[in-house]
């Protein structure tokens, strides 16, 4: 007779195995969208969450993308709670000393509206729809809110690691990777707060947005990442609010997946 741990561990053993592979694929896929290029890349990453959404017998109202009024306010919201949240890091460090504001350019202020579409569609739409759309919705069904949170945000920041940035040496890489930790938590608390991903492309948009409409230098730039970490951070704790995790928004998100699949 097979006892009940028996029983228990195997299911564990298939959440595992569920939830490691979907994490595996977001990786290999941000790996392909990145050595395509912009705009290739971003239409792989829709092309190919459609597919893998399709294969897997997944609603595509799962990803969080309706078509609704709210989406255009949620975006300027998520952009507008990072925008802040760098502005705060960064004047910080400044009076810490760690950096210095940088002057504007205004010979490229009449690319603005083409830099900012850019951002948008190519860059923050397309990372959104892979972690905090198609792997969120993917890990919902068999884990927690919390545990998605952190593995989305974990896994995000992870991959970050290999991105090419300003960082030099083993603390300030890790530091870089803490921040992209602490913009995937914003973007995943995003997603549980509003139950879909326009919120979160706004977060992500708002890091290009920040640095560029606020620029700044580092002289200590290990101290200037601390400083953004940590600004995130507050932000995505400022973002879930009272309800924590696993708020209503969740609950009507899973409403919309049903739906889908009613469809």
């Amino acid at each position: 007779m097979i006892s009940r741990s028996r029983i228990r561990a195997g299911l564990t053993g298939a959440t595992a195995t569920k939830t490691v592979w979907p994490v595996l694929l977001t990786i290999i896929l941000m790996v392909a969208v990145l050595l395509a290029g912009q705009p290739l890349g971003a239409v792989l990453a829709v092309l190919a969450v459609y597919l893998w959404r399709r294969f897997a017998h997944r609603p595509w109202a799962g990803v969080g993308l309706p078509m609704t009024w709210s989406a255009v306010p949620l975006l300027l919201l998520g952009a507008g709670v990072t925008v802040a949240a760098l502005l705060a890091a960064n004047a910080a460090s400044v009076a810490l000393g760690a950096a210095v504001w940088v002057p504007w350019e205004p010979e490229g202020l009449v690319y603005l509206p083409l830099v900012i579409a850019f951002i948008i569609i190519a860059q923050a739409f397309p990372e959104e729809l892979i972690w905090r759309g198609n792997l969120y919705d993917m890990l919902a069904d068999r884990l927690s809110p919390r545990v998605v949170l952190v593995l989305t945000s974990v896994g995000f920041g992870a991959f970050h690691v290999f991105s090419r940035s300003e960082a030099q040496g083993a603390v300030e890489v890790a530091l870089y990777a803490a921040g992209a930790v602490a913009l995937g938590f914003v973007c995943a608390a995003s997603r549980e707060r509003t139950g879909t991903i326009w919120m979160a492309v706004g977060v992500h948009s708002g890091i290009y947005f920040g640095n560029g409409f606020f620029p700044t230098e580092g002289i200590v730039y290990s101290v200037q990442l601390a400083a953004q970490a940590l600004a995130m951070v507050l932000a995505g704790l400022l973002v879930l609010g009272r309800s924590g995790i696993g708020g209503r928004a969740a609950r009507s998100g899973a409403v919309a997946r049903q739906a889908g699949k009613d469809h």
